[in-house]
């Protein structure tokens, strides 16, 4: 997950970084709600989310079901979940991320239009119309799919760099 840690059994790992965000020290303060809310809340919102592939309706539902057993948990509605929702938001937002999440959707609908769509005479060439226009889509959706990608190795060889030359001599001379 991007902002909040889980462990191996799916546990919400408990750390201070929780309790340095005021939406989320809220949150887990309640005793209704708690650590699992804080979870729902990650599920809901975060871009690694295993239920990210769902709409935001039925990501709630399935979320609740596999949670609290209900696919309308109540809990949702409740003001500190939509507040925590919306600073999770807030607080992991990328402009990549956020393109990459509106073009899945689209894909989803123009997917839900062909299958319900019989072809006819009528239709055939505005259908073909739909489908090169799904394939440009897919291709641009691969680009921001690689952008996103390039963007975490550029994170991971910036870490793993040694020093520069200069850098070492710097060192030398400060040390």
């Amino acid at each position: 997950m991007y902002l909040l840690k889980i462990n191996k059994k799916g546990d919400l790992i408990d750390d201070d970084g929780i309790y340095a965000i005021p939406e989320f020290a809220d949150l887990v303060a309640g005793k209704q709600l708690g650590l699992k809310a804080l979870m729902f809340v990650a599920y809901m919102s975060d871009y690694d989310s295993p239920y990210r592939h769902y709409t935001q309706d039925e990501r709630a539902r399935v979320i609740s079901k596999d949670m609290y057993g209900d696919y309308d948990w109540k809990g949702y509605k409740n003001k500190k979940i939509a507040l925590a929702i919306g600073k999770y938001h807030e607080l992991q937002f990328d402009p990549l991320e956020a393109q990459l999440s509106a073009f899945n959707e689209k894909i989803d609908e123009y997917t839900l239009l062909l299958n319900d769509t019989k072809i006819n005479i009528d239709n055939a060439a505005d259908i073909q119309k739909v489908m090169i226009g799904v394939e440009k889509i897919l291709a641009t959706r691969q680009k921001l799919l690689d952008a996103i990608e390039r963007r975490g190795e550029k994170k991971k060889i910036a870490g793993s760099r040694e020093l520069s030359y200069l850098e070492m001599l710097q060192n030398q001379t400060n040390g």
